[in-house]
């Protein structure tokens, strides 16, 4: 079965806000969904949130058209990663840009970008209409374009946690298909895609690491493409025949990707036939004729045909293609509409729709074969061309996202940017085939606002290399190391000894230094050490320092406790000739160290004497309990932890109005409330080991309880 998921919010996945938790995926259609148009997917996951395109509904205009924005708030979302330069795709950027509380990043290739910016251009005169006003402005296009970043295919961005990968989506130049990485879960988003290649654009990657989540384009549903020789071939001789007597033939298309599908078939086919090389074909978009000159700067992105054709010339240095030059003063969809009303009635003219029709537009109105038509001045005409549906568009069809998926084997596919009866067909379809093969797979098509959560457990992998993985270990015994992990995010393991061999990180060593004063023959303490630690040995000599700091002499010693403690005995010359010096420690931090040091101060302090002055608080504290003077007694105390801590640590001082000691271990401030047993130190080990001492100070003064005996 395929893991549990739901397309409606779950309160026991979600934050009090609506927020899933960091173990559920949400994937919110702000548009495209159970519809073509104004693409817009939210994906949130682990505290980021990405948005998947951000375009226009062509159907609508205005706000209308835009996607839902006030369904999330934008100053939350990270990044923002357009596929392609289709308006659905990318229109609303600029607003999205300039007029809401998104800060995020943008990220497009780099095709994209540049035919963008001609594009929105375009799109802001339009979208002005008559009113003046618009979405947005040319000064809001341009600022989005100065913040948009760039990626190319196969190129890896990490924008603070967020992985992102782009791959080729084969639909038009430029368009990307992107892997979106969050703490381990991976979602790829294909946008526009199609797995077959055409006249100048290569079929889409199949990435190589699998998704656990796939957000696939179904606009033809369960269709299926005539193979594209076919097609083409119905194509020209559509046109052939229509051009044969007399008649006219108009391509409404969109102006950049098919259009110059178009243009490279029909160049090919008058180049072939003579006898139609007095017939004109007028390219009619200022905007295709504006972009040619990114197409001829993008070769490489194009597919080998187009590639080797450029060794011998540009490709798209049409002979027999003129651009109309009136073009300029309409836009693309105006003018076809213009010369559809002026040809629609003269049955020898012919239009054929080559790519898909949007719900909403006369190309989808005269696909249903009406006697007549309604004209932008509000007048029924009759429709007697002829009109054809022969599709160039390059979107996968059934064959090609149903081989994609099995190829990619994800357990979650989502379904956007179709019409809702053709993707529950494809819902159906790919349920259907899923289960013939045995395949766990949870299918969604969500409505526009419709969030999909979906629970994901992120297995994380490294690769042992080194003296680690000269050896596999046996299955489910335990691996000690180093987990580093790369920039881009490949995670690697290994002995702590191969870290500058296969990083260019090295170790460091954080060494701890501890002295102590004696106050007994070093002889008994060493003796006590020997006792309690085996594996205790001398290490050498020292000189021996007299108390004005003069010329060394003998007696210093060096001991080794173990792998962990280094032990240098200091004497000092004391002017009553009592033996006395000091005890220093040297360890590398660490737990198992410190601990080991811990207990080999215990025993110093055991074995070197009582701390000068000592003897004199205790017997205070002893009369203090006597007469039960309860103040006497916590002051004394407070005197006896300020003199074992300044034995143990270092020089103590005791602030009896706060109630507070003082230490300063290594340059290391350390404040103790001996009361409350509250330790502060921003070196976390240090502080731990002065609350272990401290917690030993109080169990040592707390008194007996005889009762029993």
């Amino acid at each position: 079965m395929a893991p549990a998921a739901s397309t409606l919010p779950q309160k026991r996945k979600s934050d009090a806000d609506g927020t899933p938790d960091d173990s559920v995926v949400q994937i919110l259609p702000l548009g495209a969904g159970q519809e073509v148009g104004r693409s817009c997917i939210i994906v949130r996951y682990c505290g980021k949130t990405v948005m998947l395109d951000c375009g226009v509904h062509p159907g609508f205009f205005g706000i209308a058209s835009l996607p839902f924005f006030d369904e999330v708030d934008l100053s939350e979302v990270d990044a923002m990663l357009v596929t392609h330069f289709h308006l659905d795709h990318c229109a609303a950027v600029p607003y999205v840009t300039g007029h809401t509380s998104f800060r995020g990043r943008v990220l497009m290739t780099h095709p994209t970008k540049a035919i963008v910016h001609t594009l929105l251009k375009d799109f802001v005169k339009v979208s002005k209409g008559g009113s003046g006003e618009g979405l947005y402005s040319e000064r809001d296009l341009d600022a989005a374009m100065e913040r948009t970043e760039v990626i190319d295919f196969h190129q890896t961005v990490d924008l603070d946690g967020i992985r992102v990968t782009a791959y080729r989506a084969g639909h038009v130049l430029g368009a990307a298909m992107f892997m979106v990485e969050v703490g381990g879960m991976r979602l790829l988003y294909t946008g526009d895609y199609s797995r077959i290649p055409d006249r100048h654009m290569p079929a889409a990657d199949l990435p190589a690491q699998r998704p656990h989540i796939v957000v696939v384009e179904s606009t033809y549903g369960v269709s299926r493409h005539l193979p594209r020789e076919e097609r083409e071939q119905r194509f020209v001789q559509r046109i052939h025949t229509a051009v044969a007597r007399g008649g006219r033939v108009l391509l409404p298309v969109v102006a950049l990707g098919r259009a110059q599908e178009l243009l490279l078939i029909l160049e090919e086919y008058w180049e072939r036939h003579p006898e139609l090389h007095g017939v004109p074909i007028y390219q009619a978009s200022g905007l295709a004729r504006r972009a040619i000159s990114v197409y001829k700067a993008y070769i490489e992105m194009m597919n080998e045909d187009i590639k080797r054709a450029f060794t011998v010339a540009n490709p798209f240095e049409f002979k027999h293609i003129s651009h109309l030059k009136s073009a300029a003063h309409f836009d693309d969809s105006g003018m076809s509409r213009e010369l559809f009303e002026a040809w629609c009635e003269d049955a020898r003219n012919c239009v054929v729709i080559a790519d898909f029709a949007v719900q909403g537009t006369l190309a989808r109105d005269i696909l249903g074969n009406p006697s007549e038509v309604m004209t932008r001045n509000g007048v029924k005409v009759p429709l007697r061309m002829q009109v054809d549906a022969i599709s160039f568009s390059a979107h996968a069809d059934f064959p090609q996202t149903s081989e994609f998926l099995d190829a990619l084997q994800p357990p979650h596919v989502v379904l956007v940017h179709g019409e809702a009866t053709e993707m529950g067909r494809l819902k159906k379809a790919l349920e259907q085939h899923a289960a013939a093969l045995n395949i766990p797979r949870a299918l969604y098509m969500p409505k526009v606002t419709q969030p999909v959560l979906i629970e994901h457990r992120t297995e994380r992998t490294a690769k042992a290399v080194g003296r680690l993985g000269e050896k596999a270990p046996a299955q489910g015994a335990a691996v000690r190391g180093l987990l580093v992990q790369s920039r881009g995010g490949a995670r690697t393991l290994m002995h702590h000894d191969d870290l500058p061999r296969f990083t260019k990180l090295h170790p460091g060593r954080v060494v701890q230094r501890q002295a102590m004063p004696l106050h007994r023959p070093f002889s008994e303490v060493r003796l006590a050490l020997e006792m309690m630690f085996e594996g205790t040995q001398g290490a050498g000599d020292l000189g021996r320092v007299d108390a004005a700091g003069g010329s060394p002499t003998k007696g210093g010693q060096i001991l080794r406790i173990g792998d962990a403690v280094t032990l240098t005995y200091q004497p000092v010359e004391a002017a009553s000739g009592a033996s006395s010096g000091h005890a220093i420690l040297e360890w590398c931090g660490g737990s198992d160290a410190d601990m080991v040091a811990d207990a080999v101060v215990a025993v110093v302090l055991q074995a070197a004497g009582q701390p000068p002055g000592l003897p004199a608080i205790e017997v205070q504290r002893h009369q203090a309990l006597k007469a039960g003077d309860l103040e006497a007694v916590a002051a004394a105390e407070l005197g006896i932890i300020t003199a074992l801590l300044n034995a143990q640590f270092g020089p103590a001082r005791l602030d009896a109005d706060q109630g507070l000691v003082f230490v300063e271990v290594n340059g290391q401030h350390v404040v103790i409330n001996p009361k409350s047993g509250k330790v502060q130190c921003a070196d976390a080990e240090l502080r731990g080991r002065v609350e272990r001492a401290l917690e030993r100070m109080h169990m040592a003064l707390q008194p007996c309880d005889v009762s029993d005996i």
